[in-house]
């Protein structure tokens, strides 16, 4: 066994540089800030820093944004022309792309919050079309659909029927990539305002050229009196 001794410093994520060059060969982070925008001309990161920043912390292994600064930091930095932000940074960022809460009461009383992010929905399927995960072209499009319920003891979350407080959002995915996400609060269940919920998500694909041939539901979804199977019919086969 031969043994060799080096006086610089070595990376244990050799390979991050390799990574990042195929996913900059796809304009991924030039697609972020056309569909994302700038921050400002005085902003020293962008919304593509942001996405760089995310992707290359969760390669190397990272779980949470406290990681870049404590300990990857000196990994991210091998990256070239890419300054690494602070975790305070990453976060002040992911907080202004969120959106304002629409709330609607139910008539019997209750108060519902729904969350809806039109632009990092349509960030998510510009990606997929630009990477060939989806396209266009293809005419037997599977669109499943499914709430899936998050307990979390936020300030903010609410109690469900699944005897807990937390959220529960609603995703729409083709060939197992999310598509279109959409969140509610916890005491909102699948059947509340599903018709609505199902229209934006088949008129989001369908600004993006995406024809659903088949939707695939859980019962949950079915729901007469929202009209949630007519809606998607109508925007199935037109």
């Amino acid at each position: 066994m031969q043994v060799t001794y080096s006086n610089s410093d070595i990376k244990i994520f050799g390979g991050l540089n390799f990574v990042d060059h195929i996913i900059n060969n796809h304009a991924i982070y030039k697609t972020t800030t056309q569909v994302l925008g700038n921050r400002g001309d005085r902003a020293e990161y962008s919304y593509a820093d942001m996405l760089r920043s995310l992707l290359s912390f969760v390669i190397c292994g990272g779980g949470c944004a406290e990681d870049i600064t404590r300990h990857l930091r000196s990994e991210l930095e091998q990256l070239k022309g890419f300054k690494v932000c602070s975790a305070d940074t990453l976060l002040r960022m992911q907080k202004e792309l969120a959106t304002e809460k629409e709330i609607c009461v139910s008539k019997a009383n209750i108060t519902h919050e729904f969350n809806i992010n039109s632009k990092l929905n349509k960030l998510l399927v510009r990606l997929l079309l630009q990477t060939s995960q989806l396209k266009p072209t293809e005419k037997k499009h599977v669109f499943d659909y499914d709430n899936q319920f998050i307990p979390k003891e936020k300030y903010d979350s609410k109690r469900s029927c699944k005897h807990a407080n937390g959220y529960f959002p609603g995703v729409a995915s083709i060939n197992n990539f999310p598509v279109y996400v959409e969140n509610r609060n916890g005491n909102s269940h699948v059947k509340y305002n599903h018709a609505e919920t199902l229209k934006r998500a088949y008129k989001h694909l369908s600004d993006h050229g995406i024809k659903i041939y088949f939707s695939r539901m859980d019962c949950g979804s079915f729901a007469i009196e929202s009209n949630s199977f007519f809606v998607s019919y109508v925007y199935i086969f037109g």
